[in-house]
């Protein structure tokens, strides 16, 4: 009876051992998929059609996005040729959507398909957001010849020409970044006066 206990016991101690290694590789495996899962969203953050959906509507007035003026109106005054800043619409600063780039050119540089009527003196306005991974695009200036300044995403090289429509002049990126329309306020404030003119947001 003694023996057969123990061979009994045994039996109940390789059950649980394997059980309990069972369960761990499990958990391994369970804990390197989720890893796995936020790499490839660290890698590409946001998918078509995830969820930009810009809440800007025609009138709302642009504030600095960035800087010691974040949250302060923008007035033209304030912009030379060859500036770029980051801009939202005031009070709808939490949604990453709304988040546009605002430059300041020489009127004339603008061509198609840049859409002209959306312009105003100098300025033109487009999504900041990448529509290759959804990365907020930066100004890269040419102070020598400001008109040939351009926009670029940082994160995979997508080149954008601003004065024709910020099409698309290189990189990964596969359409233009939408334009917006802006004008000036008689007290020298810029509001906006559309909506987007395509999709914002990653497209791929």
């Amino acid at each position: 009876m003694v023996a057969g206990n123990t061979e009994n016991k045994e039996d109940k101690t390789g059950i649980t051992r394997r059980r309990f290694t069972l369960g761990a590789i499990i958990v391994s495996i369970a804990g390197a998929f989720a890893s796995l899962l936020s790499l490839l969203k660290v890698l590409s953050p946001e998918k078509k059609g995830s969820g930009y959906v810009s809440t800007i509507k025609p009138g709302d007035r642009l504030v600095y996005a960035k800087g010691a003026n974040t949250g302060d109106f923008i007035k033209l005054s304030s912009l030379n040729v060859g500036d770029a800043v980051l801009a939202y619409p005031t009070g709808k600063t939490s949604n990453p959507a709304n988040l546009v780039q605002l430059i300041k050119l020489d009127e004339e540089v603008y061509k198609a398909p840049t859409k002209i009527k959306l312009t105003d003196q100098g300025l033109v306005a487009y999504s900041a957001i990448c529509t290759h991974l959804g990365c907020t695009v930066s100004w890269v200036e040419n102070q020598k010849s400001p008109d040939t300044s351009y926009t670029e995403c940082f994160c995979h090289n997508s080149i954008f020409d601003p004065t024709r429509g910020a099409k698309v002049l290189g990189g990964p990126a596969p359409i233009p970044l939408a334009q917006i329309g802006i004008k000036v306020r008689d007290d020298g404030t810029l509001v906006f006066t559309s909506d987007f003119t395509g999709p914002i947001g990653p497209q791929v």
